[in-house]
């Protein structure tokens, strides 16, 4: 009997938690429609269907977690149920309405249009079950403006609902509109139940659960301690002209790029010139030998109320400062959204973390698996220090963390890697 397997979601996973069945027993299942919701440690998604047919027994019951290529369901898979099939022909006008207007939106979008890349509307565009295609035609609804929870970006059934009793907050936001992580981060929200104390009255000794993602992380992080040799480093850079440049500038900037100007963009066009320079950095460690990467692909990390996640800056070495700002600015705003897609987790060559945020002025961060280095970015600070004439005057400083794999280089060259990303913070360029 035809089985419905946990996929394989991304890279780095290697489970998934049942979080809420779409289905239940005895119900018809078009191809590709929405089954069972699963989240990892990076998202939370919808596994479709890969075949028509009748879901008949349920083997994972909601809040278990199940390794990368577990049966979750089994079907009768021989092919549409006659109920299926009327539905299918009810629903066929309204589906072809819907797709003809998607794929019209699709045609008529560019770089001009509505602010989607063409292959943002490709996804968008293909793939919707016979469920979401009927409830956009019934409620008139372009599913071209609606912000989709699944696999690369599918619009799902509950994304549609959602749309429906709040458009205004489901809508596909312009890349300007989302959120900035930096140093003036904004208020967050209150710890989810999966991550707060117990309750005031609660027995001690009780136990809070712990959710998928602080489940897996803790995995992936056990995994890094215990494989890889870390050593530390820490250096100390005035960065008394990039504080006023910014002042400076972000006025402007802001008018001009229509996102904040945080000092994160800074630091990060700094490190992604720092690796250029030294390539060591920007690699991976294997038995064979060093797998260098010729783009630096930065991950952000970003904490959110369900745990850390790590959305990657893609060829960062590419962009230009207000390039950066923007891409941080959508990728941090998807991250406390729970919107990244799996593309958007993956492949990092080096991570920053902004644990100045928080007021920390020194960090040993754990260095994520399949990278050589995790830098942090400490808390700016105003300190007394003396001047080339021995007068002494108020400066801005900052500590540089780094942890490294001491497999893969020495402390000499995490030393000289330092020294270049201290030199470039030093002397940052007008934005």
């Amino acid at each position: 009997m035809p089985a419905l397997t946990m996929p394989n979601i991304g890279e780095g996973v290697t489970e998934g938690t049942v979080t809420k069945w779409l289905k239940a027993e005895g119900d018809s299942v078009a191809l590709d429609e929405p089954v069972v919701e699963v989240e990892t440690d990076k998202a939370i998604v919808e596994i479709p269907s890969p075949f028509a047919g009748v879901l008949t027994r349920i083997i994972v019951p909601e809040g278990t977690a199940v390794p990368i290529g577990e049966p979750l369901a089994e079907f009768d898979g021989s092919g549409a149920t006659p109920r299926e099939a009327a539905t299918a022909a009810a629903t066929a006008p309204a589906a072809q309405a819907s797709t003809s207007r998607a794929a019209s939106d699709a045609r008529g979008t560019g770089a001009g249009g509505n602010g989607h890349t063409p292959a943002g509307e490709f996804r968008r565009t293909r793939g919707y079950s016979p469920v979401v295609l009927k409830l956009a035609a019934e409620h008139n609804i372009d599913l071209a403006l609606v912000q989709g929870t699944g696999i690369e970006g599918r619009v799902t059934k509950q994304d549609v609902l959602r749309y429906i009793d709040n458009p205004s907050m489901y809508t596909v936001p312009p890349p300007s509109t989302a959120g900035v992580v930096g140093a003036e981060r904004p208020q967050r929200a209150a710890p989810t139940a999966a991550t707060a104390a117990p309750a005031p009255g609660a027995a001690d000794g009780d136990v809070v659960p712990l959710s998928a993602t602080r489940r897996t992380i803790a995995a992936h992080m056990l995994r890094s301690h215990q494989s890889i040799p870390v050593a530390w480093m820490m250096v100390e850079a005035d960065v008394t002209a990039l504080v006023q440049m910014r002042e400076r500038a972000k006025q402007a900037f802001e008018q001009r790029e229509g996102v904040r100007l945080t000092f994160l963009p800074f630091f990060i066009e700094a490190l992604a010139a720092a690796l250029r320079e030294h390539p060591l950095l920007n690699a991976t460690y294997e038995d064979a030998g060093l797998r260098m990467h010729d783009q630096a692909h930065i991950g952000v990390a970003v904490a959110t109320d369900s745990g850390l996640l790590v959305p990657v800056l893609r060829n960062a070495g590419d962009l230009s400062l207000a390039g950066i700002a923007r891409e941080v600015a959508r990728l941090a705003g998807k991250a406390q959204a729970r919107k990244l897609t799996i593309e958007e987790m993956r492949g990092a060559t080096c991570t920053i973390d902004n644990t100045g945020a928080f007021g920390s002025v020194i960090s040993k961060p754990i260095v994520p698996v399949g990278q050589v280095a995790i830098v942090t970015t400490e808390l700016i600070r105003r300190e007394l220090r003396p001047g080339g004439d021995d007068a002494f005057g108020v400066r801005s400083v900052i500590n540089l963390c780094i942890s490294f794999d001491h497999r893969a280089v020495d402390g000499a060259d995490a030393g000289r890697f330092m020294q270049a990303l201290r030199q470039r913070v030093e002397s940052p360029r007008e934005p």
